[in-house]
């Protein structure tokens, strides 16, 4: 199995920076692979997660997502903006 542990989510400045095409390949082998594939799903998006460097967590995924999920995910009005 792909070991995922060189891409911890910690916030390190030494994270690799990974092509696309090596993020593809990662991810083929991940699907590819029947121990990854027999684990539960939380366990599973975890190691996905942690395929995926931290840059890009913070280029597309908002920071305020906890507090505004509803509004990502419905349009509701953001926590900051109802003030």
């Amino acid at each position: 199995m792909t070991n995922l542990n060189n891409y911890s989510t910690s916030n390190t400045s030494e994270e690799p920076e990974l092509s696309m095409e090596e993020l593809d390949a990662k991810w083929d082998a991940l699907e590819n692979d029947p121990e990854f594939l027999a684990k539960p799903i939380w366990q599973q998006i975890i190691e996905i997660g942690n395929v995926v460097p931290q840059s890009e967590w913070r280029k597309h995924f908002p920071r305020d997502f906890a507090r505004n999920a509803e509004h990502y995910m419905y349009g509701a009005p953001r926590e900051d903006e109802e003030e």
